[in-house]
This record gives structure tokens, sequence and C-alpha cells, in this order.
């Protein structure tokens, strides 16, 4: 007969349960305090106060601030490809105007960017000096390109883009052209810069790249 000491394997796990929504607090102001303060700047002890726990507590969760950086863009990662769109969504955004569709979505991600806390520009910025960072980093930069390459593909089939383009090539240039934009505006912040003009460009230089004209092949051709 089992001893009355011994639990019953139902019994609710409550001090596990517990431990798990102190690291989703944990993390949830880690996110809140490195997007809005910067990650240079957050201390274990901010994150501790914003969670409304004491700093032993962080450091029996993750070992060091570090970790919990890369916590979280582990987890970003993991909400772009939750994020992956239907041929049908993505058929929808381009409308009947590709190079308007494309213009405002690098201008209203760049205002994004600009005016709202983003653990994106975060991993950017750790990404340039920790190697382990720039690593996990990578896996974002991928999810760019291959949101770009579908972008681009669907937009070739509908024939709004040019049939010419390597679809793969294109996606990865233009993942990369608009990662060094954010670096050098957003991250370095180059203040004899006209943001607006540069982003304004750049979306018009994309275009020129990949919209087809009317003087273009159809892509079936």
């Amino acid at each position: 007969m089992s001893s009355a000491s011994e639990k019953s394997p139902n019994a609710p796990r409550r001090p596990q349960a517990r431990g798990l929504a102190t690291r989703e607090r944990l993390i949830a102001a880690a996110e809140s305090l490195f997007g809005r303060q910067g990650y240079e700047r957050t201390s274990i002890g901010d994150v501790a106060r914003k969670a409304g726990v004491g700093v032993g507590t962080v450091y029996h969760h993750f070992v060091d601030k570090r970790a919990l950086l890369l916590e979280l863009i582990d987890r970003f990662g993991d909400r772009l490809e939750a994020e992956r769109r239907s041929e049908e969504e993505i058929e929808r955004f381009l409308g009947n105007d590709a190079r308007y569709a494309i213009q405002r979505w690098l201008m209203s991600a760049f205002d994004r960017l600009r005016n709202s806390p983003s653990l994106y520009l975060v991993a950017l910025a750790a990404a340039e000096s920790d190697p382990e960072v720039s690593r996990r980093y990578r896996r974002i930069e991928d999810l760019g390109v291959e949101r770009a390459r579908r972008l681009l593909q669907v937009g070739q089939w509908r024939g709004l883009l040019r049939s010419d383009i390597d679809v793969g090539a294109a996606a990865f240039l233009i993942q990369h052209c608009v990662e060094a934009m954010a670096t050098q505006l957003l991250v370095r912040r180059h203040e004899d810069q006209d943001p607006d003009l540069i982003v304004r460009e750049l979306a018009d230089m994309i275009c020129r790249y990949v919209v087809r004209s009317d003087g273009d092949p159809p892509a079936n051709a």
C-alpha cells in the first residue's frame, strides 16, 4: 500500500507552475526594458524590479543578462516563423500595385522600428559584437529572406514582378539592404542623414529592381 506521504500523480504541481510563470514574467520584463532603454543600460536589478522579484530569482532562472537576450532572440524567431503568410495573404498584400505595396511595407516597417521599442534592433546591435548572438540572429535573417522570397515568387506568378530576376538572390539582397539601413540609421544613428529620404530611396531602388514595368516581357513569356 502506498504511504500517505506519497503524492498522487494527478496532484497539481504548483511550485513548477509558479516557476514557469515567474520565468515568463522575467522574459517579458527583459524584452520591455531591452527595447525601451537598451541592452547595455539594463541591469539584472532592473529586470528583477520590473518583474517584481528579487535579483536571486533572476539568477535562479538565467545565469546572466546575456542568457535572457539569447532566449528572447530565439522566441522572436519563433514568432516570425509562426507568422508565415499564406499565398492568399501575400496576394492581398500585393493587390494590383506591387510598387505601392512594397513602398508602403518598407516605410511602415521603418516607422515601427523608429517609434516603438524593438527587440529586433537590440539583437541587430548585439550581433555585431557577440558571436553567439550573431549565430542565433542568423535564423531571423534567414526567415526574413524566406519571407521576401515568397513575396517575390507570388508577385512573379501574378505577373506583377519581373520574370527575369532570381527570387532567391533578390530576396537575399533585399533583406540585407533593409538590415544595413536599419543598422546605420537606427543602431549607429547617423544624425547627418535624413532617414525618411533614405528609406524612400531604398524603397524606390528595390521597386526598380523587382517590379515589372510596361515594357518588360510577361512572366509566362
